[in-house]
């Protein structure tokens, strides 16, 4: 199952409530002259956009276990750009393997040149041969 980005579940969200208002019968329009923003045009415009950000992950290793079936990863993020959110998704599963069960840890106000070191233990193992794992470094803001 595919899940969406933050962003985009926001904007549906103030889509939908702003469709439900159009719902109703008895209230009065809003008029042309009212400069207030509806909330619902301020939260969907407000919320920042998520980019892909591999140059900004420094280092990253993901080792199986002693025991062979538990498997953790370890890596910094060093932020290229100004102080930002950042969500690092770690997959282990067979190469080619495009679904399955992951973590994801979201590592908040990452500082300019700082290096930040992020830890995700306990990774789930998805059925296949030959598992993998992989990381995905997303800039929230």
């Amino acid at each position: 199952m595919r899940r969406l980005p933050l962003p985009a579940i926001a904007a549906t969200a103030a889509l939908v409530c702003g469709l439900a208002g159009c719902a109703g019968g008895d209230q009065k329009p809003s008029t042309a002259a009212d400069p207030t923003p509806s909330a619902t045009t301020a939260t969907a415009s407000a919320a920042p956009p998520a980019a892909a950000a591999p140059q900004d992950l420094l280092s990253f290793s993901c080792p199986r276990g002693a025991d062979g079936k538990t498997w953790s990863a370890r890596g910094v993020i060093v932020n290229s750009g100004r102080k930002a959110d950042y969500r690092v998704t770690v997959l282990v599963a067979s190469p080619g393997s495009t679904q399955g069960k992951a973590r994801r840890l979201v590592i908040p106000k990452v500082p300019t040149g700082v290096d930040t070191p992020f830890t995700v233990e306990r990774l789930p193992v998805n059925a296949g041969a030959a598992p993998a794992c992989r990381v995905q470094l997303v800039r929230l803001s």
